[in-house]
């Protein structure tokens, strides 16, 4: 082999994660790990009438073309009338493509090319064609026509239809290229050396008519194209425009293209395309095969976008297979246990990664072992009957989820690659998903790393370095001595959504009312057109509520409450003892009086007394409009509360301002951003659903609102005090009660009583806080990022405690917490580019020109040995398009209070049991 041959490097780093759900890699901990994936079985046959969804990468890089799957949604090619993809013809064209790869591997010549007269068609054993699943669009000619052509890094020639037709074209969508139109059209002479060079690059010796080289190939499904090798103008980008590139022009064409006007040749051949553009691209380019129909992938040539930070595997050499990139595979995980697979089951035959194989073929002993593991993991589901050469499958029918066993493949050189949960099934329909995998009818035939396993993976081929690089950075679920967890995201999903996604589960129970962001598709505020949110005005907020908590939690007693005059609203100190209402991100409705006025109201565990936003404004009448607002005199079950009364006197103990103005007992609250609420205290019907309807619960008619969002109408109070709804609802609801909070596109719930709580909830004690006794505390032990469990000593965590607080956004950490929270995720992310903080905010990337992004995973660890691994949106937080940030803050100082905020809350279901003292996680619990 040559040298142009031996430089090619292949590096494997984490791409778009098109079609996974929210749940993708959910993972089960019992006695030991085991790793699995739990699959939305709807996103395994995504609807044909989804719109196309564009690759960025491919949209913003002026080396990268847009790959669509040839029967997709994205295609160009389908048509309305197209039907669902024939799978068993699929994996018939599959086996052909395999058994021609592997005849061209054999040492027996007997299965080589066989010559042929110049006026027939070349034949041979057969090219490597197959389904040719994956297409992009290619300029070509002066003026130029874009076509679609097949990419295939198992083949050399690119070529495309001719016109004249002279014996046979196959249908195609564009319009056939007619080289007399072209002017940068030339023939090649057939004494030309790149002549000479078509025996390598198609297995057949190009000949003559007259004094132009005519070439020809054969597929392995007889398939086939003869036809000029030419000369002309190739263009992936006005500014990426290649002069005199050989292909073949066909005139003579037959075979399974249809559609298609032809192939793009990415093999290792001097006449493939990466090789004829080196002097640009270095005989670089990389690619990301589309998961689902319904998006597009991306071929780029060149570094544009690949990661510095790679591992590699030394380059194999398969045998009479120049054309191929060999790998070398030592090893294969199920379910995080390594197979007993012998070294020589893989290193005999050797194996390949290539675009046009669909399913991974490995030697029989090494499927055995793959096949036995993963049935073994899957043994809760019914089996199925095989299909072609798919002989493990299950019937699905009826479920909603599938949890299946994390596959992972190591590679020489220390590379290990964990499949996506796309890479592990084939659902060919619901009571028939198989295992993507099959195996070879012989111990010598090559494994072959086939394209449904490279789906969720960005594949970089490097002919620069003289080795095969097949690596995960470490911002792409790199593993080495330890377990490295990552998600992956889209990062279309962290846009604001237009459209409203009900919760199921606000429906399931009686006791349930819906959430809503209140800036999201599903809030009652939205006006139709989609609100730009000010996030420097949220953060400015969210650290005035967190600053309130520090303070009340302070042992200084300057901080404290003083009294006010009563005709003043009642305020604490200004610089430290205010409220914290912050920016109330998440509202939900109930129903007060009779008959019952629906208002929305902030949802806030750390607050105590829910009031409202009442008719007959006082005194800041232009700050107290007439929108939300609840009319006592219109209500027949009103009743003011007495200033002698034991509940006026429990507003001292909710750190709430009491004044009186007999015989009302009247109250008054600032918050730290100067909003505030000033009115009396009263009594009330409060109704959750038409089965669950309370008298008298106690609450604040406020008359005086200044500053509150005058969308708003006030706060319930969800917090361990008295005067708390909870609290006033113990004898129904046992002071329990539960919520998933939404993101800005869906709705959640909050939930009273002990009856939708997942079974999978772990449980960690309540812990009381002495200066603040009615906030829900916790007990931090310790945080893990991307599988490694954080060095932070214990007291750094249990000094100042925890609380977990609905209305803070972003989680706030001891100083030490956060900085070692950072630099443990800063080097999971340094192949991001890094930009500018926001507020509190310090560790934000500009994510433009990626369609996703590799985050690490992080777990808090709380006492009672609870785990809670965070979702995706529990880890970042997106300002803009050019600042997707580490949700997580510092604290100012040691000895401040950490504070688990609701982003790292948005995908959990978080129970509150005050009657048993604990607080609940569940993971899965939102889904």
């Amino acid at each position: 082999m040559n040298s142009t041959r031996n430089a090619l490097n292949i590096m494997i780093i984490i791409c778009v994660c098109l079609s996974w759900g929210c749940t993708d890699g959910a993972q089960k901990r019992e006695s030991e790990e085991i790793e699995t994936h739990t699959i939305e079985l709807s996103s395994l046959f995504p609807s044909s009438s989804s719109p196309c969804v564009l690759s960025t990468r491919a949209s913003n890089t002026k080396s990268s073309l847009h790959v669509t799957h040839r029967h997709g949604t994205c295609s160009a090619l389908t048509s309305d009338k197209d039907t669902s993809p024939d799978h068993a013809n699929i994996l018939r064209l599959d086996q052909a493509r395999v058994n021609s790869i592997h005849s061209k591997l054999s040492k027996k010549l007997t299965d080589r090319v066989r010559q042929s007269k110049s006026t027939a068609l070349p034949a041979k054993d057969g090219s490597t064609f197959g389904s040719g699943n994956y297409v992009v669009s290619v300029g070509i000619g002066t003026p130029k026509r874009d076509l679609s052509l097949i990419f295939d890094t198992g083949s050399d020639l690119t070529w495309i239809q001719c016109e004249p037709c002279v014996q046979t074209c196959y249908s195609q969508k564009e319009p056939i290229f007619n080289p007399s139109k072209s002017s940068s059209y030339y023939n090649v002479s057939c004494s030309s050396a790149a002549c000479s060079s078509l025996s390598s690059a198609t297995g057949n010796s190009g000949s003559c008519s007259g004094s132009t080289c005519v070439y020809g190939i054969q597929y392995g499904d007889q398939s086939f194209s003869v036809g000029f090798l030419a000369k002309e103008k190739f263009t992936l980008a006005s500014s990426n425009v290649f002069d005199g590139v050989y292909f073949g022009c066909g005139e003579n064409n037959q075979g399974l293209f249809t559609g298609v006007a032809g192939l793009l040749g990415l093999g290792r051949d001097k006449l493939s395309f990466p090789s004829q553009t080196a002097t640009t691209y270095n005989k670089i380019f990389s690619y990301c095969l589309p998961s689902s129909a319904r998006y597009t992938g991306h071929l780029t040539f060149g570094t544009a976008g690949i990661s510095r930070s790679v591992k590699f595997t030394p380059i194999s050499t398969i045998t009479d297979g120049t054309s191929f990139y060999g790998l070398d595979i030592v090893g294969i995980t199920v379910g995080g246990q390594k197979l007993a697979i012998p070294s020589t089951v893989f290193s005999t035959p050797g194996a390949l990664i290539d675009s046009g194989t669909v399913i991974t073929r490995l030697p029989p002993r090494a499927y055995a072992a793959l096949k036995t593991a993963f049935k073994a993991k899957m043994s809760q589901y019914p089996s199925a009957s095989g299909v072609s050469i798919l002989d493990t499958c299950f019937d699905l029918t009826g479920l909603k989820t599938v949890t299946v066993p994390k596959v992972a493949f190591s590679f020489s050189g220390g590379a290990v690659v964990e499949l996506g949960s796309t890479g592990v099934l084939y659902a060919l329909k619901m009571s028939q998903v198989c295992l993507a995998f099959a195996g070879n009818s012989d111990d010598n035939n090559a494994a072959i790393f086939g394209n449904v396993q490279q789906q969720t993976l960005e594949v970089v081929y490097d002919g620069a370095g003289g080795r095969v690089g097949r690596g995960f950075t470490e911002g792409a679920q790199e593993r080495e001595s330890g377990k490295v967890d990552y998600h992956t995201l889209q990062l279309s999903s962290l846009s604001p959504s237009s459209s409203c996604v009900h919760s199921s589960k606000e429906y399931d129970t009686k006791s349930s009312v819906r959430v809503v962001h209140k800036h999201g598709a599903c809030s009652p505020f939205r006006s139709g057109k989609a609100v730009k949110l000010d996030h420097a005005d949220i953060l400015r907020r969210d650290q005035a509520r967190v600053d309130s908590i520090h303070s009340k939690l302070s042992n200084n007693l300057e901080h404290r409450l003083t009294q006010t005059n009563i005709n003043d609203i009642p305020v604490k100190d200004e610089s430290k003892g205010k409220g914290d209402l912050g920016s109330g991100s998440y509202i939900a409705t109930i129903g007060i009086g009779t008959p019952k006025h629906n208002q929305p109201l902030i949802v806030d565990t750390g607050s105590d007394l829910t009031w409202t936003k009442c008719m007959q404004c006082g005194r800041h009448i232009k700050n107290c409009d007439s929108k939300n607002k609840l009319n006592p005199s219109s209500s027949t079950s009103f009743n003011t509360v007495s200033y002698t009364s034991r509940v006026c006197r429990d507003l001292i103990s909710a750190d709430i301002q009491r004044h009186c103005s007999a015989p009302r007992c009247c109250y008054g609250i600032k918050y730290t951003d100067d909003s505030s609420s000033d009115g009396f205290l009263a009594n009330e019907k409060f109704t959750i659903t038409s089965a669950d309807v309370f008298d008298g619960i106690h609450f604040g008619c406020s008359e005086n609102d200044a500053k509150i969002n005058n969308k708003t109408a006030g706060v319930l109070g969800l917090s361990r005090h008295v005067l708390s709804f909870p609290s006033q609802t113990a004898t129904t609801y046992n002071n329990i009660f539960s919520y998933c909070l939404p993101s800005s596109g869906r709705t959640g719930y909050l939930n009273f009583g002990s009856t939708g709580i997942s079974k999978s909830a772990k449980f960690t004690p309540i812990i009381t806080l002495p200066d603040m006794p009615y906030l829900y505390g916790l007990d931090i032990v310790g945080i893990t990022v991307g599988g490694k469990k954080l060095d932070i000593p214990s007291t750094v965590l249990s000094n100042p405690r925890a609380i977990i607080d609905s209305g803070t956004v972003i989680t706030r950490l001891p100083p030490k917490a956060y900085a070692a929270l950072r630099s443990a995720f800063k080097k999971k992310m340094r192949n991001y580019t890094t930009t500018s903080g926001v507020k509190l905010l310090d560790t934000c990337y500009d994510p433009k020109g990626f369609d996703t992004m590799a985050v690490p995973k992080v777990s808090f660890s709380f006492g009672g040995g609870t785990d809670v691994e965070l979702g995706l949106n529990g880890i970042l937080y997106q300002v803009d398009a050019s600042h997707v940030c580490l949700a997580f803050a510092g604290n100012e100082k040691d000895d401040e209070v950490a504070i688990f905020g609701s982003v790292q809350q948005m995908t959990l279901q978080v129970v509150y049991d005050k009657a048993g003292g604990r607080i609940g996680f569940a993971q899965n619990g939102c889904s």
